[in-house]
């Protein structure tokens, strides 16, 4: 890729690290709202469903794939995670994401920067296709030109 289209296209290279170091405080808030009682059991599932998605081995998006089969199991959780906030009081919701180091914007924000790094993601593969078939039509043009001469030469030598 040249410079001018990275510039053109740049990564959200600030807001996916700002997501990375959030992570841990994402854990530490489904730990709390998992054993708060105060939280109704579907709410609790809805944790537990979004840490299985998190440990299973079938994605939607395989885990062999760089940094997007790892952000849709960081989608998962954090939806879990918001589904579990709903299902607590404003005051409870707050200071539970106080504790955890977060606030109110984080979750939003961040599902966000996922959405925009997928979006990335698939415009360089966009890219890097559209790139890689030209080359190859151009190759084979050369070669199919390159066949055509020969041809046209070993039937002129038969005539």
């Amino acid at each position: 890729m040249t410079g001018a289209a990275r510039r053109d296209d740049p990564f959200p290279r600030e807001r996916f690290t700002a997501l990375l170091r959030r992570l841990p405080n994402y854990a530490r808030l489904a730990w709390r709202l998992a054993r708060d009682e105060r939280l109704p059991r579907s709410r609790r599932a809805a944790l537990l469903a979004g840490a299985a998605y998190l440990v299973s081995p079938i994605d939607l998006v395989p885990g062999i794939i760089p940094v997007a089969g790892q952000l849709d199991d960081a989608v998962a959780v954090l939806l879990a995670i918001r589904l579990a906030l709903a299902g607590l009081p404003p005051a409870d919701r707050d200071a539970a994401l106080m504790d955890a180091g977060l606030d109110q914007r984080a979750i939003g924000d961040d599902l966000r920067t996922i959405g925009a790094t997928y979006a990335w993601l698939g415009r360089q593969g966009a890219r890097i296709t559209w790139r890689a078939t030209r080359t190859a039509v151009r190759a084979g043009s050369r070669l199919g030109a390159r066949l055509g001469r020969g041809l046209a030469a070993r039937i002129r030598r038969e005539r």
